[in-house]
Order: structure tokens, then sequence, then C-alpha cells
């Protein structure tokens, strides 16, 4: 595996001053022994309940950027294997998780609450943003590359760069707002702290989805960026070229975003279907599910508020599941404080591989861990 580490970022929501602490958990952790006996029956594993983990120390806290009980944030991102950190003045941090080093990064200008999109192709990183609200159209989209920054006198560093938003050809008539992407909560784990918003931000959930909405996004070839929308087709971005163009009427199949395991040359995400973990080949003229893993019934009061997908190389898959409880079986949002139970997510360790290199597909699930977090918020990254 190439993947060090499968961070999580907790905060302690109620606190006057909450801190983000980052634990990183070994995927190692999550797969039985190379060469191990497995068992007769794969769902003797695929249907084995989660084992209690405990998060490791944190190895850094990133302080509240603002003085306690004032309006701010702070919003955090995977770059490789390595954090950025935003701030809501667009004060931007990259942790090195390797050294365990911190650097100050030319600051994002402007920068936005929440960052819908976010993936690394080569070794710059793509941020797209929508409006507040859910099911919003794109608005906002920057790169964060290492080179020389427009009229600056220097020496190179990571700066911001803006970029062109697409132009989506889109006819009314042909927008149906109960496609089954139209529930897509943008990889949710992204609103963690959304309770520190301005009540400027406050929006009717409502409302209906923008057409030009983005439902899903994957990464093809290393050079592009994939984005579907809920009525106006899917689209790609050619980074060298800085342009877009259209791929196709069709909508990729998957919720949020996607990621490439070249080991055996297809995608895998979460089904808009059902949120199952699926398997895509984006060579054919319409992408359609290969493979799908299905997982067991959630427990009861229970409600998924997350996934989450990591290629950990070598043909290997971590799926992170974010859940809250409740007593009485609601979301936590909409119970009395004195009712609440806990969230908890759930980090299942998944290979995929075929016989003898040729055979049929298979998706091998190993071990699952299960951590608690009371009412501190998450983050999956």
């Amino acid at each position: 595996m190439n993947r060090r580490f499968v961070n999580l970022l907790v905060n302690r929501l109620c606190a006057p001053r909450p801190a983000y602490r980052l634990h990183c958990i070994d995927p190692a952790t999550l797969f039985y022994p190379t060469g191990s006996p497995q068992p007769a029956d794969p769902a003797a594993i695929n249907d084995s309940a989660p084992a209690p983990g405990r998060l490791p120390a944190p190895t850094i806290s990133f302080d509240w950027p603002c003085k306690p009980h004032q309006s701010g944030w702070m919003d955090f991102m995977a770059f490789k294997n390595n954090i950025i950190a935003v701030d809501h003045e667009g004060r931007t941090l990259l942790y090195d998780t390797a050294s365990r080093a911190v650097r100050a990064l030319n600051p994002m200008q402007p920068p936005l609450r929440s960052y819908n999109i976010f993936v690394t192709v080569g070794d710059s990183l793509y941020v797209m943003a929508s409006e507040a609200g859910l099911g919003s159209r794109l608005i906002w989209f920057h790169a964060l590359i290492y080179g020389q920054p427009p009229d600056f006198i220097g020496q190179q560093d990571w700066y911001w760069r803006p970029l062109d938003l697409p132009c989506f050809d889109y006819e009314g008539a042909n927008y149906k707002s109960d496609l089954p992407h139209s529930d897509y909560d943008s990889d949710a784990d992204e609103d963690w702290n959304a309770d520190y918003t301005d009540s400027a931000d406050d929006t009717n959930t409502n409302e209906s989805p923008h057409p030009c909405a983005i439902c899903a996004y994957t990464v093809v070839g290393n050079s592009q960026i994939w984005v579907s929308t809920l009525g106006a087709g899917t689209y790609s971005f050619d980074i060298v070229s800085g342009t877009w163009s259209k791929v196709g009427m069709w909508v990729l199949p998957f919720r949020g975003r996607a990621v490439y395991v070249p080991e055996h040359n297809l995608w895998f995400g979460f089904s808009d279907k059902d949120d199952q973990l699926c398997a895509v080949d984006l060579a054919l003229t319409q992408p359609v599910l290969q493979k799908v893993l299905e997982d067991p019934p959630l427990p009861e009061a229970c409600s998924r508020m997350a996934s989450h997908l990591l290629h950990l190389g070598s043909g290997k898959l971590c799926v992170q599941r974010l859940f809250q409880k409740t007593q009485q079986g609601s979301l936590l949002q909409s119970v009395p404080s004195d009712e609440k139970d806990e969230g908890f997510a759930v980090l299942a360790g998944v290979e995929v591989r075929r016989d003898d290199g040729i055979g049929d597909l298979q998706m091998i699930k190993h071990k699952s861990m299960h951590y608690g977090f009371d009412e501190n918020g998450v983050k999956l990254l």
C-alpha cells in the first residue's frame, strides 16, 4: 500500500475554542496479513460487526482561527498524503504528515465557506465550490500549484490560481428534479463543522436542486477532471489546456467522488442509487455499474450521514462511513440535546482482486473498525 495513513479530524463542537485534532490511522490495521487463512464463507467477513477501535494519539492540533465564540471557520482538504487547512480569512497551511512539519502558504482569495470538490491531479490540488445550499451551481474554481505567481518577482512557491468555470449546456425542458442524484449531499462530511457558519449561510433545504449542480466527479487519465451535473450531462476539464469540454449527456453512476484503481483499470465509488460501493469502467461510451459490494443493513436507530473512499494502493480500498444514532432513532439535529446519543465512524478495508488476474472481479471486505465520537465533529480525509 502506498497510502501511509487514513486521516480523521476531530473537534469538540461545544467547546468555546474548539481545536481540530488530526488522528492518523495505519491502514494496515484494516486488513488481514497476506497469506492468512480466509473463512470458507466470504459472508462471514462481509457481514461481521465492526470491532471497537481506539484512535491513536493526535499527531497535531489546529487551533480555532479566531477569538473564543467569534464567528469563523476552518476547512481541511487532503493533498496526496498531506493536509491543507484554510480559514475564513483565506490563510492557508500545509501539514506534511511524513515530516510532521507545518508551513504557511500564500493565502486563498477569496476564501469560501465550504469546498465541495477537491482532487489531486499530478502535483496540484484542484478545488471547486458551489453556492450555499443543497444542490447549488458551481461558482468557484481554483488550483493550488507550485510555480511563479503572476506579477510576483522572487522564488517559486505554492499559490492559488483562479481557473475558468464551465459553461454548462442546459435546456430546462430536459431537466427532471427527481433524478436519483438529487439527494446527493456533496460528501456530507464536508459540512461537519457547519455549526460555526454565519446565520447568513442558513439555507432552505426544501429548495429544488439546481440542474447544473455537480452530483458526481472523478479524475481520468491523471490529466482530466470529469464532473456530472443533475440535468446538463458530464463535462471534462483538461489541466494542460485549462479548457472545459462536454463528454456526453449521460451522468456518472456515482454519488460524489469516484477514485481510479489502476491495478484493475476501473473507477470505484458509491452508487447513486443506494450508496453501495461499486465499480465502473469509464472507457465505455456510457458507463454502467459492473460490480457492487452490498453493506449489511444499518443498525436500528442509525442514519448514514456521509461516505468516503480512499485508494490505498495494491488494489486495496478504505471505505469510511459516518453515522449518527439516537435513542429515538431520529437524526441528531432534530432531537433535544438531552436525547442525543452519539456519532460514530466505521472504517473498513476492502481488497479488489481477480482470480489468477483474469477472472471475475471480486471485492472482499477484510476488517472493519468502529470509532465513537459522542457529540464531536468528525471529518474524513
